[in-house]
C-alpha cells in the first residue's frame, strides 16, 4: 500500500481547514505547566517546556497537533502540572497559551487544544470531594485513589457549560484553530454519557437523550459564540466503556451522530474508562490479542469503522496501538478512518511523521 495515502491532505467540511497529511498528534497531557500547592492562582501557567514540545511536533510534520488535557477548573485537575484555564485566575491566559499555539501551528498544521473536565476522577490528594455527574465513586485503579464526588446541581451544570465557552474563547484569542472536548475515558462528558456514573433523575439522567444533554448543551454554547465555519469543534470520543453496564457500541453511534448533528467536525475514536483503561493496550493483555490489532495494528479500528458508516459530513480518526506506517497507510486508503491519531509513538519520536511520510522509516521502536 502506497505511504501516500497517509500525506493526502483533507479538509474538514464545516470550518473549511485543510489538515496537510492524514497523521495526527492525539491528546496527551503534557504535564509541563506550574503547580503549587499553597496558591492555586499560581497552578497550570504553562513553562517553556509547553511550547517548546509543541515546536518538536511541528517540525515532525503532524498534520493535526492535539494539545492534552487542559481542566476548565483550577481545583478540579486531572493531574498535577495540567495546563489550566479557569476565569479566576488572575494571569493572562491568551498570553501562556499562544506561545504552544503559534509553535504548534508554525509548519503547517492544524491545532485543537484539548479541553476538559475530570469529575470524579481527580485524584483525591488534590480535590478530596470532586463535583461529576452523580455521587458514584471511583475506586482505587491506575495507582491512585480517588474522592467521594457530589452530583452537580443544575446551576452548577450551567456554569460548567459556561466555563467550557470562556476556555473556548480563550483558545480561540490565542490562535487556536478550535478545540477538542474529552468525551472520553470516563471524564465528565462520558460520566454524563454512562449508566454506571449518571443516577440522575431529572433531565440529565435517565435515557440516552438525557444523558447526552450536557455534552449537546457544551457544543451547541460553543459555536453559538464561536461559528462553526472558522472556529472547529472536535471530541475524543469512546466507541464504548469495556465495561458492564457502562455506555454501549450502540449508544456511542447514536450519540457521534447527534454530536456531529450540532457540529463536531472530527472525532477521536478511542475506549475505555479508569476503571477499563483499554486505551492502554499495554496493561489490557487479553484485549490487546484482538484481531484489529494483533493483525492491524489499532486497538479501536474496527469499531471506528463502523462508525465512520454513521457520519455523513465529520472527519474520524483513531489512537491506540498504531506503530506500522504501512497499517496506517492501509486504514486511510480502504477508507476505515480518515486519519491515524499517534500518542506515545510522538512521544518517543517527535519525527515519527515525517519519516514515515518520505518512507524513512515504517514501524515505531516501542
Amino acid at each position: 500500500m502506497a505511504r501516500s495515502d497517509l500525506g493526502k491532505p483533507i479538509t474538514l467540511q464545516l470550518s473549511g481547514k485543510a489538515i496537510p497529511n492524514r497523521l495526527y498528534r492525539s491528546p496527551l497531557s503534557e504535564y509541563a505547566s506550574t503547580y503549587d500547592e499553597d496558591d492555586v492562582e499560581r497552578t497550570g501557567i504553562p513553562k517553556p517546556r509547553y511550547a517548546e514540545l509543541y515546536q518538536e511536533l511541528a517540525d515532525g510534520g503532524a498534520g493535526l497537533i492535539c494539545f492534552g488535557n487542559i481542566p476548565i477548573d483550577r481545583h478540579n485537575l486531572e493531574n498535577y502540572n495540567n495546563a489550566v484555564l479557569d476565569p479566576r485566575n488572575p494571569w493572562d491566559p491568551v498570553a501562556a497559551f499562544a506561545p504552544a499555539i503559534r509553535a504548534a501551528k508554525s509548519r503547517g498544521a492544524i491545532c485543537l487544544p484539548q479541553l476538559q473536565f475530570p469529575g470524579r476522577q481527580v485524584p483525591e490528594f488534590l480535590n478530596p470531594h470532586p463535583k461529576s455527574a452523580s455521587d458514584v465513586q471511583l475506586q482505587p485503579c491506575l495507582n491512585k485513589t480517588y474522592g467521594k464526588p457530589t452530583a452537580l446541581n443544575l446551576t452548577e451544570i450551567k456554569q460548567l457549560v459556561d466555563r467550557f465557552v470562556w476556555a473556548a474563547q480563550v483558545l480561540d484569542k490565542a490562535g487556536a484553530d478550535g478545540i477538542i472536548l474529552h468525551a472520553a475515558h470516563g471524564y465528565i462528558h462520558n460520566q454524563f454519557l454512562s449508566p454506571l456514573t449518571n443516577h440522575r433523575t431529572d433531565e440529565y439522567g435517565g435515557n440516552l437523550e438525557n444523558r447526552a444533554r450536557f455534552i449537546l448543551e457544551v457544543v451547541h454554547a460553543i459555536s453559538e459564540k464561536l461559528p462553526s465555519n472558522r472556529f472547529v469543534i472536535a471530541a475524543k470520543f469512546n466507541c464504548q466503556d469495556f465495561i458492564d453496564g457502562g455506555l454501549s457500541f450502540a449508544e456511542a453511534c447514536v450519540v457521534l451522530k447527534w454530536l456531529e448533528d450540532a457540529g463536531v467536525d472530527f472525532f477521536d475514536i478511542s475506549g475505555g474508562t479508569y476503571e477499563s483503561p483499554v486505551w492502554r493496550g499495554d496493561i489490557m493483555k487479553e484485549f490487546a490479542k484482538r484481531p484489529s490489532q494483533k493483525l492491524r495494528g489499532s486497538y479501536f479500528v474496527e469499531w471506528a469503522a463502523e462508525m465512520k458508516k454513521v457520519l455523513s459530513r465529520a472527519i474520524i480518526g483513531t489512537t491506540g496501538g498504531w506503530r506500522d506506517a504501512q497499517f496506517m497507510a492501509e486504514a486511510v486508503m480502504i477508507g476505515d478512518v480518515d486519519m491515524i491519531g499517534l500518542g506515545r509513538t510522538l512521544r518517543e519520536d517527535p519525527n515519527f511523521v515525517a519519516k514515515a511520510l518520505n518512507s524513512q522509516i515504517r514501524m515505531s521502536r516501542l
